[in-house]
């Protein structure tokens, strides 16, 4: 069990039941403790996966169904499905065991996930995806349904969670990390007002009856309202379940008549009793955060690898059902996905994620990870060349398809690799559009292949339509092309039409950046300082920040500046310093019609107890920032404070009239101090993996001054596009019956964020799940757009119809609530005959 201060606290209350008596003035008498067998089963930790399967697994349910067989009406609550589904496969006997424990009403399911995910750095769309796989999978192969949430050793949990679960058919939550002061028991609300009955068992999730509980009751009792307690009894982490010791003290107690009383206990009949019971428990309307700090940046590769594959994931998922729903194709890649889903959602576990296993199990991550990245790039890569296929290319030149996932008109860089004939290389190249107007080209790559040539190529695509796809052609040079202004570049400064940054020549940060469209200064004080911080926790290194004194920065002794690209799209100033013994080189990068500047991080990271942040002191400033959590954007106190974060955080003025965005494509940990902000680049824990993150690492974060507040600037967006790039495909030339550009499904307003298009779950269903939430915490009259006829019903987060939605003259249009979540299900209404 994790030896932090608070787990030691209640380990102490609980272990000391006999020998350290409960206070003179409680009276147990009319106590019930209703008990529920439990095996906290961490999937990795301190073991791998392999383990948690060949032993932990096996010998916690095996040895857990043998007592329940000798005690009669014992119950044992177990989450985490995809430890049902690996029983499953490996061993039928005892899943039938199982099965048979599940109907007699012993056996409960809870929590609905797949496994108890971190909920602070995932995705809101791979939170929906752990519930959809367990809530769908406990239906169909236990024919049970979890009503109880279960995370009791997640570290943390994010605002939007509660309406999370409840769209999910979850009404009841089990946490133990980050409860607020002296309230185990509350309504817990969304921004949205959605609602569930959180608890937190006292002494922990795995209490052992031997010992005693008295005196825990009796320190819960101090805040608890009511006299029954559900309390989770057994050994867990490294698996276990109800001891032997747990059933003679049960025993004990039930023939001694004894108090407070023990029964064997569902959590759903528990959860009921007391929500019916007339209590008015407080409301609590915040995230429940933050602990351990640390794990917001631990094992950076694992962060990015989860990241990477659900952006792909979901880029697969839109296109793939809609190269099936507009019919373009009969298949579904189904297997694919859903395979490589549930290999992202185990490494989404708690421990795994958050960095706080040991090092051979992000060994093993990193292998499974390059599957997931297989089976998203086949599913992909099938859908976009089948929509490909119906598209009309013919024209002069070579064809490229740019394809935009996400459901707003875009601009953004496109790379594209191409062959072309040796000849064609020789003499230049004239990328046009759909209009026949010249696009700045940028050669990145020029290969010769024997007759022919390989080449890599770079643009920027504007205005590629809302989930659609724009053509443009790739044609040898007819005269010389349009000269396109604006970029500049030195070795200490880059320009293009929206700004221009100085950089300081001797460690290479930024001394300036002008907006030249407002004329203002975007810092206060030099910017992009790589800041190394003395990081020496108490212990738990991976877990603890124990921030101190900064002790340098990277570049101090002098860095090398170099031009290493100036051409007509992208300019390039290449960084190169060090830190001790670790190589740092970056490159910062302004494009022609972008208004972001980028910077592209690699390093060699060696050392120990030292953090890197990146820290940008803004001319904005305010007592509150706001930072993108799952399926929204919460604001805090710019304290200084770690906290996490998802693809971007925001600083905007006081005044409201201009603020920086800073934008990344796969970190989460986050300060702001008064006007500082700072994202945490890297940091050298010791425990349980003392090489952890030593070696290669790459990041890219993107500064993104803006005029108003987040919300005006479409921060939301940017953070979307540079996490799921424009995807370029060379086509063949042919006739086809869809346009050069082209929009599938529009959405209005911008506060509307559509967060998934696929095929609903299961082999034999047909409909097609659009997902909506809107981020601005205001009521929005959202209409959506499709070249087609449609019929929709309402759904919840886990593919179930709830209600018929009606349509208005035949198109989608309804009300989003402040901070909601909605699930359509549509389905494509064929002509007659068809």
């Amino acid at each position: 069990m994790k030896k932090t201060r608070q787990l030691a606290l209640v380990l102490a209350l609980a272990l000391a039941g006999t020998a350290s008596p409960a206070p003179a003035e409680f009276n147990p008498f009319g106590y019930t403790l209703h008990l529920v067998g439990h095996a906290h089963i961490d999937l990795a930790w301190l073991w791998r996966w392999e383990e948690t399967l060949r032993d932990v697994v096996a010998q916690t349910f095996r040895g857990t169904l043998d007592i329940m067989d000798k005690v009669k009406g014992l119950t044992f609550a177990q989450s985490q499905v995809c430890l049902y589904e690996a029983v499953e496969r490996d061993d039928p006997r005892m899943f039938d065991r199982i099965k048979a424990k599940v109907r007699e009403g012993t056996w409960i399911p809870v929590g609905g996930m797949w496994a108890e995910s971190d909920l602070n750095l995932t995705d809101g769309e791979s939170l929906v995806r752990q519930l959809l796989y367990g809530q769908r999978y406990l239906r169909e192969k236990l024919g049970a349904q979890a009503r109880v949430g279960w995370c009791p050793d997640s570290f943390g949990h994010n605002a939007q969670l509660p309406q999370i679960l409840k769209k999910s058919m979850i009404d009841y939550y089990v946490l133990e990390r980050c409860v607020p002061d002296k309230t185990p028991v509350f309504w817990w609300e969304a921004p949205d007002s959605s609602r569930v009955l959180a608890y937190a068992p006292p002494g922990w999730y795995n209490l052992s009856l031997r010992d005693g509980v008295e005196r825990v009751v009796a320190q819960a009792a101090e805040d608890y309202p009511l006299k029954e307690f559900m309390i989770l009894y057994g050994e867990g982490d490294h698996g276990g379940g109800p001891r032997r010791t747990d059933v003679e003290a049960y025993r004990k107690s039930v023939k001694s008549n004894s108090w407070p009383r023990m029964a064997f206990a569902d959590p759903n009949v528990f959860f009921d009793r007391i929500s019916r019971s007339g209590t008015e428990f407080p409301v609590v309307k915040r995230e429940l955060n933050f602990t351990f700090p640390a794990c917001y940046t631990t094992q950076a590769q694992i962060k990015r690898l989860n990241r990477r594959a659900e952006s792909l994931l979901l880029a697969a998922e839109r296109f793939s059902g809609l190269a099936k729903f507009a019919g373009f194709r009969d298949y579904y890649p189904e297997r694919d996905l859903d395979e490589a889903w549930k290999v992202v959602l185990r490494h989404q576990f708690h421990d795994i994620l958050d960095g706080s296993s040991i090092g051979p199990v992000y060994e093993d991550a990193a292998e499974s990870f390059r599957g997931v990245m297989e089976r998203g790039r086949r599913a992909l890569d099938f859908s976009l060349e089948t929509i490909t296929n119906v598209i009309d290319t013919r024209g002069p030149g070579r064809p490229v398809v740019v394809f935009n996932s996400l459901f707003w008109e875009r601009t953004g860089e496109v790379e594209a690799e191409l062959d072309v004939p040796r000849e064609s290389s020789d003499a230049g190249f004239r990328l046009v559009d759909p209009e026949g107007r010249d696009v700045p080209c940028q050669v990145l790559k020029l290969e010769p292949r024997g007759g022919a040539a390989r080449m890599r190529v770079l643009f920027v695509a504007e205005k590629v339509p809302s989930f659609g796809y724009k053509v443009y052609r790739l044609d040898e040079a007819r005269g010389k092309p349009s000269e396109a202004p604006g970029l500049s570049v030195s070795e200490t400064s880059l320009e293009n039409e929206f700004f221009r940054v100085v950089l300081n020549p001797e460690g290479g940060g930024m001394r300036s950046i002008l907006d030249k469209r407002s004329g203002r200064e975007v810092l206060s004080a030099e910017g992009n300082v790589l800041e190394a911080i003395a990081d020496e926790p108490e212990n738990m290194s991976a877990w603890e920040l124990g921030l101190k004194d900064r002790v340098g920065r990277v570049g101090q002794g002098g860095a090398l500046l170099e031009v290493v690209e100036k051409g007509p799209v992208r300019v390039t100033v290449r960084v190169t310093g060090s830190f001790r013994g670790s190589r740092f080189v970056q490159d910062i990068s302004l494009y022609l019609g972008l208004p972001r500047i980028d910077c592209r991080l690699r390093f060699d990271w060696q050392e120990r107890n030292i953090m890197i942040k990146a820290a940008f002191p803004a001319a904005a400033r305010n007592s509150q920032a706001y930072f993108e959590i799952p399926f929204g954007a919460v604001s805090r106190p710019t304290d200084g404070a770690e906290v996490p974060a998802l693809r971007w955080i925001d600083l905007t003025d006081e005044s409201g009239e201009f603020g920086l965005s800073l934008l990344n494509d796969c970190k989460h940990g986050f300060d702001v101090k008064d006007n500082v902000l700072r994202l945490s680049v890297i940091h050298g824990p010791t425990y349980p993996d003392p090489e952890a993150d030593r070696g290669p690492q790459e990041l890219l974060y993107s500064l993104y001054p803006h005029a108003g507040s987040w919300r005006e600037a479409g921060t939301i967006q940017r953070g979307y596009e540079l996490n799921t790039p424009l995807e370029a495909r060379p086509a063949m030339i042919h006739s086809g019956s869809w346009p050069a550009s082209a929009s599938f499904i529009k959405a209005e307003p911008e506060g509307v964020v559509v967060s998934a298009f696929k095929k609903e779950y299961g082999y034999f269903y047909h409909g097609f799940i659009l997902r909506f939430y809107e981020v601005f915490g205001e009521t929005a009259e959202v209409k959506i757009e499709l070249p087609w006829p449609v019929r929709a019903e309402e759904a919840n987060l886990i593919d179930y119809t709830e209600r018929a939605f009606p349509l208005q003259d035949g198109k989608i249009s309804f009300t989003l609530k402040p901070h909601e979540i909605k699930t359509l299900k549509i389905y494509r209404i064929l002509p007659k005959g068809d």
